[in-house]
Protein backbone atom coordinates (compact mmCIF):
# COMPACT_ATOMS: atom_id res chain seq x y z
CA UNK A 1 0.00 0.00 0.00
CA UNK A 2 1.40 2.94 -1.01
CA UNK A 3 1.73 6.46 1.03
CA UNK A 4 -1.71 8.64 1.21
CA UNK A 5 -0.92 12.02 -1.34
CA UNK A 6 -1.72 15.78 -0.16
CA UNK A 7 -4.74 16.17 -2.39
CA UNK A 8 -4.28 19.10 -5.10
CA UNK A 9 -5.92 22.61 -5.58
CA UNK A 10 -8.61 23.07 -7.74
CA UNK A 11 -5.87 24.99 -9.70
CA UNK A 12 -3.92 22.25 -9.99
CA UNK A 13 -6.23 20.04 -10.45
CA UNK A 14 -7.45 21.77 -13.79
CA UNK A 15 -3.63 22.04 -14.77
CA UNK A 16 -3.02 18.28 -14.79
CA UNK A 17 -6.09 17.54 -16.53
CA UNK A 18 -5.68 20.03 -19.11
CA UNK A 19 -1.89 18.62 -19.50
CA UNK A 20 -3.19 14.85 -19.76
CA UNK A 21 -5.84 16.17 -22.00
CA UNK A 22 -3.69 17.53 -24.19
CA UNK A 23 -1.53 13.70 -24.58
CA UNK A 24 -4.30 12.23 -24.99
CA UNK A 25 -5.69 14.28 -28.13
CA UNK A 26 -2.50 13.28 -29.45
CA UNK A 27 -2.30 9.61 -28.57
CA UNK A 28 -5.67 8.53 -28.70
CA UNK A 29 -7.45 10.72 -30.84
CA UNK A 30 -10.48 8.41 -31.43
CA UNK A 31 -11.33 10.03 -27.73
CA UNK A 32 -12.01 13.05 -29.10
CA UNK A 33 -15.15 14.81 -29.91
CA UNK A 34 -16.02 15.33 -33.42
CA UNK A 35 -13.54 12.88 -35.07
CA UNK A 36 -13.73 11.34 -38.58
CA UNK A 37 -14.92 8.45 -39.32
CA UNK A 38 -17.53 8.49 -36.54
CA UNK A 39 -21.02 6.56 -36.87
CA UNK A 40 -23.46 8.44 -34.98
CA UNK A 41 -25.42 11.37 -35.56
CA UNK A 42 -24.57 14.23 -33.97
CA UNK A 43 -27.28 16.13 -32.23
CA UNK A 44 -28.76 18.70 -29.58
CA UNK A 45 -31.24 17.31 -26.57
CA UNK A 46 -32.92 20.65 -25.00
CA UNK A 47 -33.37 19.42 -21.56
CA UNK A 48 -33.69 21.15 -18.34
CA UNK A 49 -30.11 21.01 -17.91
CA UNK A 50 -29.44 22.62 -21.12
CA UNK A 51 -28.88 21.23 -24.78
CA UNK A 52 -27.02 18.14 -24.26
CA UNK A 53 -24.62 16.77 -27.38
CA UNK A 54 -25.51 12.88 -27.89
CA UNK A 55 -24.72 10.90 -30.95
CA UNK A 56 -27.67 8.94 -32.17
CA UNK A 57 -27.90 5.03 -33.79
CA UNK A 58 -30.55 3.56 -35.36
CA UNK A 59 -32.80 6.93 -35.26
CA UNK A 60 -33.49 6.69 -39.29
CA UNK A 61 -35.85 3.84 -38.53
CA UNK A 62 -39.36 4.12 -39.26
CA UNK A 63 -40.33 1.65 -36.69
CA UNK A 64 -40.84 2.25 -32.47
CA UNK A 65 -38.02 0.38 -31.29
CA UNK A 66 -36.92 0.46 -27.01
CA UNK A 67 -33.95 2.69 -26.46
CA UNK A 68 -31.04 1.90 -25.10
CA UNK A 69 -29.16 5.11 -23.58
CA UNK A 70 -25.47 4.83 -23.23
CA UNK A 71 -22.49 6.77 -21.21
CA UNK A 72 -19.15 6.99 -22.17
CA UNK A 73 -16.09 6.56 -19.97
CA UNK A 74 -12.73 8.22 -18.67
CA UNK A 75 -12.79 9.31 -15.17
CA UNK A 76 -15.32 11.97 -15.50
CA UNK A 77 -13.03 14.26 -16.87
CA UNK A 78 -12.00 13.42 -20.64
CA UNK A 79 -13.02 11.25 -23.87
CA UNK A 80 -16.59 11.71 -25.39
CA UNK A 81 -19.65 9.85 -26.95
CA UNK A 82 -17.22 9.14 -30.12
CA UNK A 83 -14.79 6.60 -27.38
CA UNK A 84 -18.21 4.21 -27.84
CA UNK A 85 -18.55 4.55 -31.21
CA UNK A 86 -17.34 1.24 -32.31
CA UNK A 87 -19.35 -0.24 -29.92
CA UNK A 88 -22.29 1.61 -30.46
CA UNK A 89 -21.92 0.70 -34.04
CA UNK A 90 -21.75 -2.80 -33.58
CA UNK A 91 -24.91 -3.05 -31.28
CA UNK A 92 -26.92 -0.63 -33.54
CA UNK A 93 -26.21 -3.47 -36.66
CA UNK A 94 -26.84 -6.51 -34.42
CA UNK A 95 -30.09 -5.36 -32.79
CA UNK A 96 -33.11 -3.31 -33.82
CA UNK A 97 -33.07 -0.80 -30.74
CA UNK A 98 -32.53 2.96 -31.02
CA UNK A 99 -29.66 4.39 -28.99
CA UNK A 100 -28.42 7.66 -27.87
CA UNK A 101 -24.73 7.79 -26.49
CA UNK A 102 -24.56 11.06 -24.21
CA UNK A 103 -21.57 13.59 -24.54
CA UNK A 104 -22.02 14.77 -21.12
CA UNK A 105 -20.12 17.93 -19.71
CA UNK A 106 -16.56 17.06 -18.10
CA UNK A 107 -14.81 17.52 -14.31
CA UNK A 108 -13.53 19.78 -12.96
CA UNK A 109 -15.01 22.59 -14.92
CA UNK A 110 -18.32 20.93 -14.27
CA UNK A 111 -18.24 18.97 -11.27
CA UNK A 112 -20.62 16.77 -9.38
CA UNK A 113 -23.83 16.24 -10.20
CA UNK A 114 -23.67 18.12 -13.57
CA UNK A 115 -22.49 14.66 -15.52
CA UNK A 116 -25.10 12.92 -13.50
CA UNK A 117 -28.20 15.35 -13.96
CA UNK A 118 -27.45 15.81 -17.63
CA UNK A 119 -27.46 12.11 -18.07
CA UNK A 120 -30.95 11.34 -16.39
CA UNK A 121 -32.06 14.69 -17.93
CA UNK A 122 -31.48 12.89 -21.53
CA UNK A 123 -33.28 9.38 -20.60
CA UNK A 124 -36.00 11.42 -18.96
CA UNK A 125 -36.18 13.77 -22.14
CA UNK A 126 -36.88 10.56 -24.40
CA UNK A 127 -39.16 9.07 -21.66
CA UNK A 128 -41.55 12.04 -21.94
CA UNK A 129 -41.04 12.78 -25.48
CA UNK A 130 -41.24 9.34 -27.09
CA UNK A 131 -42.58 10.35 -30.58
CA UNK A 132 -39.61 12.17 -31.06
CA UNK A 133 -37.20 9.59 -31.58
CA UNK A 134 -39.92 7.04 -32.13
CA UNK A 135 -39.37 5.08 -29.60
CA UNK A 136 -41.25 2.82 -27.11
CA UNK A 137 -41.24 4.72 -23.57
CA UNK A 138 -41.59 1.51 -21.79
CA UNK A 139 -38.66 -0.33 -23.20
CA UNK A 140 -35.52 2.11 -22.03
CA UNK A 141 -32.49 0.70 -20.60
CA UNK A 142 -29.24 2.76 -19.88
CA UNK A 143 -25.57 1.48 -19.31
CA UNK A 144 -22.24 2.69 -19.26
CA UNK A 145 -18.37 1.89 -18.78
CA UNK A 146 -16.11 2.88 -16.45
CA UNK A 147 -16.97 6.10 -15.08
CA UNK A 148 -20.02 5.64 -17.30
CA UNK A 149 -21.06 2.50 -15.24
CA UNK A 150 -20.84 4.75 -12.03
CA UNK A 151 -23.42 7.18 -13.49
CA UNK A 152 -25.53 4.07 -14.79
CA UNK A 153 -25.73 3.16 -11.14
CA UNK A 154 -26.09 6.68 -9.82
CA UNK A 155 -29.82 7.01 -12.50
CA UNK A 156 -30.94 3.96 -11.14
CA UNK A 157 -30.39 5.31 -7.50
CA UNK A 158 -31.78 8.30 -8.35
CA UNK A 159 -34.73 6.81 -10.30
CA UNK A 160 -35.93 4.69 -6.57
CA UNK A 161 -36.91 8.31 -5.24
CA UNK A 162 -38.34 9.86 -8.36
CA UNK A 163 -39.84 7.17 -9.84
CA UNK A 164 -39.66 9.13 -13.33
CA UNK A 165 -38.10 6.46 -15.91
CA UNK A 166 -39.10 2.96 -15.76
CA UNK A 167 -36.16 1.62 -16.48
CA UNK A 168 -36.10 -1.90 -18.02
CA UNK A 169 -32.05 -2.93 -17.26
CA UNK A 170 -28.88 -1.43 -16.56
CA UNK A 171 -25.37 -2.14 -17.94
CA UNK A 172 -22.85 -1.75 -15.71
CA UNK A 173 -19.25 -2.16 -17.28
CA UNK A 174 -15.72 -2.04 -15.47
CA UNK A 175 -17.48 0.61 -13.08
CA UNK A 176 -15.51 2.71 -10.45
CA UNK A 177 -18.27 2.68 -7.48
CA UNK A 178 -15.86 3.68 -4.40
CA UNK A 179 -14.52 7.43 -5.19
CA UNK A 180 -14.00 7.51 -1.85
CA UNK A 181 -11.49 4.85 -1.06
CA UNK A 182 -7.91 6.22 -1.42
CA UNK A 183 -6.52 4.92 -4.91
CA UNK A 184 -3.54 3.61 -2.49
CA UNK A 185 -5.47 1.51 -0.70
CA UNK A 186 -6.99 -0.19 -3.57
CA UNK A 187 -6.01 -3.19 -5.42
CA UNK A 188 -3.24 -3.59 -8.09
CA UNK A 189 -3.42 -7.18 -9.44
CA UNK A 190 -0.40 -8.30 -11.51
CA UNK A 191 -0.84 -7.08 -14.96
CA UNK A 192 -3.25 -4.20 -14.34
CA UNK A 193 -3.72 -1.26 -16.57
CA UNK A 194 -0.32 -0.16 -15.44
CA UNK A 195 -0.37 1.27 -11.97
CA UNK A 196 -1.77 4.55 -13.76
CA UNK A 197 -5.41 3.83 -13.14
CA UNK A 198 -3.97 4.34 -9.27
CA UNK A 199 -2.19 7.71 -10.26
CA UNK A 200 -5.05 8.65 -11.84
CA UNK A 201 -7.65 8.67 -8.98
CA UNK A 202 -5.57 10.98 -7.55
CA UNK A 203 -6.20 13.64 -9.80
CA UNK A 204 -9.45 12.21 -11.20
CA UNK A 205 -11.94 11.34 -8.06
CA UNK A 206 -11.58 15.49 -6.12
CA UNK A 207 -12.06 16.68 -10.28
CA UNK A 208 -15.58 14.78 -9.74
CA UNK A 209 -16.11 16.14 -6.16
CA UNK A 210 -13.41 18.53 -4.72
CA UNK A 211 -14.85 16.91 -0.75
CA UNK A 212 -13.18 14.11 0.13
CA UNK A 213 -16.07 13.36 2.61
CA UNK A 214 -18.37 14.41 0.40
CA UNK A 215 -17.03 11.24 -1.74
CA UNK A 216 -19.35 8.69 -0.04
CA UNK A 217 -22.18 9.68 -1.37
CA UNK A 218 -24.10 7.27 -2.94
CA UNK A 219 -24.89 8.89 -6.06
CA UNK A 220 -20.84 9.07 -6.46
CA UNK A 221 -19.63 6.32 -4.85
CA UNK A 222 -22.69 3.69 -5.55
CA UNK A 223 -21.07 0.94 -2.89
CA UNK A 224 -21.96 3.14 -0.23
CA UNK A 225 -25.61 3.20 -1.18
CA UNK A 226 -28.37 2.05 2.05
CA UNK A 227 -29.43 -1.06 1.02
CA UNK A 228 -33.14 -0.36 0.94
CA UNK A 229 -32.69 2.14 -1.86
CA UNK A 230 -31.17 -0.61 -4.06
CA UNK A 231 -34.61 -2.93 -3.83
CA UNK A 232 -36.16 -1.23 -7.00
CA UNK A 233 -32.66 -1.45 -8.85
CA UNK A 234 -33.18 -2.73 -12.27
CA UNK A 235 -32.19 -6.40 -13.41
CA UNK A 236 -28.38 -5.20 -14.04
CA UNK A 237 -25.20 -6.75 -15.93
CA UNK A 238 -21.79 -6.40 -14.12
CA UNK A 239 -18.95 -7.11 -15.87
CA UNK A 240 -15.68 -6.47 -14.54
CA UNK A 241 -11.90 -6.74 -15.35
CA UNK A 242 -9.64 -9.43 -13.56
CA UNK A 243 -6.70 -7.23 -14.10
CA UNK A 244 -8.36 -4.31 -13.18
CA UNK A 245 -7.84 -1.98 -9.66
CA UNK A 246 -11.55 -1.30 -10.28
CA UNK A 247 -12.55 -5.06 -9.62
CA UNK A 248 -13.24 -5.43 -6.34
CA UNK A 249 -15.44 -2.48 -5.96
CA UNK A 250 -17.74 -3.25 -8.56
CA UNK A 251 -17.91 -6.78 -7.63
CA UNK A 252 -19.01 -5.48 -4.02
CA UNK A 253 -21.47 -3.03 -5.55
CA UNK A 254 -22.78 -6.73 -7.37
CA UNK A 255 -23.20 -8.71 -4.36
CA UNK A 256 -24.76 -5.76 -2.80
CA UNK A 257 -27.00 -6.14 -5.69
CA UNK A 258 -27.66 -9.85 -5.50
CA UNK A 259 -28.46 -9.71 -1.26
CA UNK A 260 -31.41 -7.28 -2.55
CA UNK A 261 -32.35 -10.15 -4.44
CA UNK A 262 -32.24 -8.28 -7.38
CA UNK A 263 -31.87 -9.92 -10.97
CA UNK A 264 -28.12 -9.99 -11.82
CA UNK A 265 -25.88 -11.69 -14.36
CA UNK A 266 -22.27 -11.32 -14.06
CA UNK A 267 -18.82 -11.95 -15.57
CA UNK A 268 -15.11 -11.41 -14.78
CA UNK A 269 -13.09 -11.32 -17.85
CA UNK A 270 -9.82 -11.97 -17.85
CA UNK A 271 -8.52 -9.04 -18.94
CA UNK A 272 -7.38 -5.00 -18.64
CA UNK A 273 -9.59 -2.00 -17.83
CA UNK A 274 -11.34 -0.95 -21.27
CA UNK A 275 -10.46 -3.99 -23.05
CA UNK A 276 -13.48 -3.53 -24.71
CA UNK A 277 -13.04 -0.06 -26.16
CA UNK A 278 -11.86 -1.26 -29.17
CA UNK A 279 -12.98 -4.13 -31.92
CA UNK A 280 -11.27 -7.89 -31.24
CA UNK A 281 -12.62 -10.98 -29.87
CA UNK A 282 -13.00 -10.23 -26.28
CA UNK A 283 -14.63 -7.05 -27.03
CA UNK A 284 -16.70 -8.54 -28.90
CA UNK A 285 -17.31 -11.28 -26.90
CA UNK A 286 -18.61 -8.65 -24.31
CA UNK A 287 -20.10 -6.86 -26.16
CA UNK A 288 -22.32 -9.52 -27.39
CA UNK A 289 -23.04 -10.45 -24.04
CA UNK A 290 -24.34 -6.67 -23.65
CA UNK A 291 -26.66 -7.22 -26.49
CA UNK A 292 -28.23 -10.47 -24.78
CA UNK A 293 -28.65 -8.90 -22.00
CA UNK A 294 -30.40 -5.72 -23.79
CA UNK A 295 -32.73 -7.90 -25.76
CA UNK A 296 -33.95 -9.87 -22.83
CA UNK A 297 -35.59 -7.12 -21.12
CA UNK A 298 -36.66 -4.59 -23.98
CA UNK A 299 -36.36 -6.66 -27.07
CA UNK A 300 -39.66 -7.32 -29.00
Amino acid sequence: MGKQKKELTREQLLKKVNRTRRMISIFAPSMKKGGKGCFGKEIFVETDEGAIRVLGYNLDIAEKLPLFVNMHGSGFVMGSAEMDDPMMKYFAEKMKVKILSIDYSLAPEYPFPKALNECYAVVKYAKERPDEFNIDPDKIAVGGHSAGGNLTAAICLLEDARKQLGIKCAILDYPPMDIYKEGSAKPCPKGAFPKMLVRMSYTFDPCYCFEKEGRNNPLISPVYADPDALKSFPPALVITASRDSLCAEGEQFKDMLVATGADVEFKRFDAVHGFNLKRGALAEESWDMMIGFILKYIGE
